[in-house]
């Protein structure tokens, strides 16, 4: 696994870290996959052995990933493969951090960072120190499929379809594709 070499991010706050080591964009997540013996996120089959050893709930974490950060909408199933490498013409540079659960330690994520930090959850968010009042634009389906923000940073539903649907990716996508 990587270490990030990026200021936000402490090896006592975060507990694995895989994909990018110079993101565009970071996926926070709050409970660490199984990492099978001798997974390598260079392995081609990275993505697909993660999901091996996880089960249906990594896969739908894994594609809503893709769906978010593939160049092209209609590619997204071909980046699976090559997600967590780190150059890829086909896809943002991404990372997933793991926030350590046993550490009362916050990240201070400065929201006018080129970075953009999608923030998964409510559980995940509150080991933050984000002022919840400065993520005042919303995108919104309903009132339980919103995703607050502010300039870089974002509060999303959990990576779960039920939670954050196809509708609600076509939302963000444009988010994180503007400057490309």
């Amino acid at each position: 696994m990587n270490t990030a070499s990026n200021e936000t991010l402490s090896n006592n706050i975060i507990s694995h870290y895989f994909g990018s080591l110079l993101p565009k964009v970071i996926f926070y997540l709050p409970t660490p996959p199984i990492i099978p013996t001798d997974w390598s996120e260079s392995d081609p089959n990275a993505a697909k052995r993660l999901i091996e050893a996880n089960g249906n709930h990594w896969r739908k974490i894994i594609i809503i990933i893709c769906k978010l950060v593939s160049k092209e909408l209609s590619c997204w199933r071909t980046i699976q493969n090559t997600l967590f490498q780190q150059n890829s013409i086909a896809h943002l540079p991404m990372a997933i951090a793991i926030l350590d659960q046993s550490t009362e330690k916050t990240i201070d994520i400065k929201p006018d960072s080129s970075i953009i930090h999608i923030i998964c959850g409510k559980n995940t968010f509150s080991g933050f120190t984000i002022e919840s009042t400065l993520l005042v634009s919303t995108l919104s389906l309903n009132q339980q499929q919103t995703i607050r923000y502010h300039q870089q940073v974002f509060l999303t539903p959990y990576l779960d379809y039920r939670q954050f649907p196809n509708a609600l990716i076509d939302l963000l996508r444009p988010k994180l594709h503007q400057d490309r």
